[in-house]
């Protein structure tokens, strides 16, 4: 297994100076500390870039169906409109949860608001991602509208309709086996995983350093 660099030095202080062993677990533990605030500012970073972006987009799409345009094109803009008004919802909300982790903090408490961060951003990413089984037919919809002015719906009715029915049939029924998923074993390392990859390496990798100082406090 690799060792962190600081954690041998801490080792071979301590049994050799009574003195220098928690100076060096101090700086060890100083180390952690400093890896799992930049991991969680390059996260907070992404969700304002991610708020950001959707806002701009919300605005856009509310320009778009006020000026009440022909029905397709205004059910597309509202409901973008829509999910950029959940989107910039879900990231000023992981923003909160990730103020709440100061370094001066207790590492059990850090470890606690962290997972409730990772599992508060992942049900986000999976609600956020599964709307777009059908929502993706809105932005062709939207693009022929600003670029050449054709309603699609006039051209391809049948098409956007099936789409729309078959998008909603996978939306509901990977959801539903989502949720049984969780619900069958929620502690599985199947489901973990799961949500380290919903959840994004920046979060994983902050719970990798924390619980590093968990173990060792």
């Amino acid at each position: 297994m690799h060792t962190d660099p600081l954690q041998h030095l801490w080792q071979q202080y301590a049994g050799t100076d009574g003195n220098e062993g928690p100076a060096a677990m101090d700086a060890w533990r100083r180390h952690r500390q400093h890896a799992v605030q930049r991991q969680l500012s390059a996260f907070g970073t992404l969700q304002v870039v991610q708020l950001l972006f959707w806002l701009a987009l919300a605005i856009y799409c509310g320009s778009v169906w006020w000026q009440q345009p022909p029905l397709a094109v205004m059910v597309s803009a509202l409901a973008l409109h829509a999910y950029s008004v959940a989107v910039i919802i879900a990231s000023a909300a992981r923003l909160h949860l990730r103020r709440q982790l100061q370094p001066d903090q207790p590492v059990v408490e850090q470890s606690r608001v962290l997972a409730s961060l990772r599992m508060h951003t992942a049900f986000g990413e999976l609600l956020l991602g599964l709307p777009w089984c059908w929502l993706w037919l809105a932005v062709p919809v939207l693009l022929a509208w600003q670029a050449w002015g054709v309603d699609l719906a006039v051209y391809a009715a049948r098409w956007l309709l099936v789409s729309l029915v078959a998008g909603t049939a996978l939306m509901v029924a990977l959801l539903l086996l989502a949720r049984r998923w969780f619900a069958r074993d929620p502690q599985s390392p199947r489901l973990q995983r799961a949500v380290d990859a919903l959840s994004g390496r920046r979060l994983a990798q902050a719970r990798a350093e924390l619980d590093g100082l968990r173990d060792w406090s």
